[in-house]
C-alpha cells in the first residue's frame, strides 16, 4: 500500500497493471458506500461509488485506501502516541523516504503520511467482515463496515522490480463504464453486504 494502485497486478499477469475486475462490484449485494477500518491504524476510510447503481467497485476500494494513506497525519495524532510507537513510526518514515527499491522515496515529501503508520505491515491483505472488531473499534456494529487486513511486506526480487518498472512505464488505460448501464437500480440492504475476497479470479494479488 506504499505505492500507487497502478502497481497492483495479478500473479498471472505480473507485467501488466491490474485491469480485469477493477470495475466489478466489491460487495454482494451492491452498496454505494462502505467503511474500512483496521488494526494497523486508528482511522476510518470511506469508499463511495461513483455509480450508485453499480455500487462500490474493487478498484474504488483500492483507490480510496491509497488516497487516504497518502494523506497527512495530524501533529496531535503523532504526539499522543507512546515513545515506543513514535520510534516505530519514525523508522517507517525514514525507510519510506529512502532510496531503497521497496520504498516510494522522496516523492512522499517531508510531511508524515498515514502510510508511515503501517510500519512493516504495508501489504494489502483484503477486506473481511468482523462484527466483534467493528464493535470494539467503532463502539457499535455499523453496517457496511469491513476490516482491512494489513500484511507484512517483503523485499521485491530482481524480477519483481523489473516487472514493477514495466507497469510504471505502461500505466493502464481506463475503459469505458458503459457496461454498467443495465445495472439494477434497486438498493440492497447494506447490513447484508459481504466483501469479495482477494483470492477471486478477477481480483488482484
Amino acid at each position: 500500500m506504499l505505492f500507487h494502485t497502478s502497481n497492483c497486478y495479478r500473479t498471472t499477469e505480473a507485467q501488466r497493471s491490474w485491469i480485469k475486475g477493477r470495475n466489478a462490484p466489491a460487495t454482494h449485494p451492491r452498496v454505494a458506500h462502505i467503511r474500512i477500518i483496521s488494526r494497523a491504524f486508528p482511522w476510518m476510510i470511506h469508499a463511495r461509488a461513483q455509480n450508485p447503481k453499480l455500487g462500490v467497485t474493487c478498484g474504488e476500494v483500492l483507490d480510496a485506501v491509497s488516497t487516504y494513506m497518502y494523506g497527512d497525519v495530524a501533529k496531535k495524532e503523532y504526539e499522543n502516541q507512546s515513545p515506543a510507537r513514535k520510534r516505530q513510526v519514525w523508522e517507517s518514515y525514514r525507510f519510506n523516504r529512502s532510496t531503497d527499491s521497496n520504498a516510494p522515496g522522496g516523492r512522499l515529501g517531508e510531511g508524515l503520511k498515514r502510510l508511515d503508520w503501517l510500519g512493516s505491515s504495508s501489504r494489502f491483505g483484503g477486506l473481511v467482515l468482523g462484527a466483534a472488531f467493528v464493535k470494539e473499534h467503532c463502539g457499535d456494529v455499523l453496517p457496511c463496515t469491513f476490516e482491512l487486513k494489513c500484511l507484512p511486506s517483503y523485499p521485491l526480487t530482481a524480477q519483481e522490480l523489473r516487472e514493477q518498472q514495466q507497469r510504471l512505464e505502461n500505466p493502464p488505460r481506463h475503459r469505458s463504464r458503459s457496461r454498467t448501464t443495465g445495472a439494477s437500480s434497486r438498493q440492497p440492504s447494506p447490513r447484508s453486504a459481504t466483501a469479495r475476497t482477494v483470492s477471486e479470479d478477477d481480483d488482484d494479488d
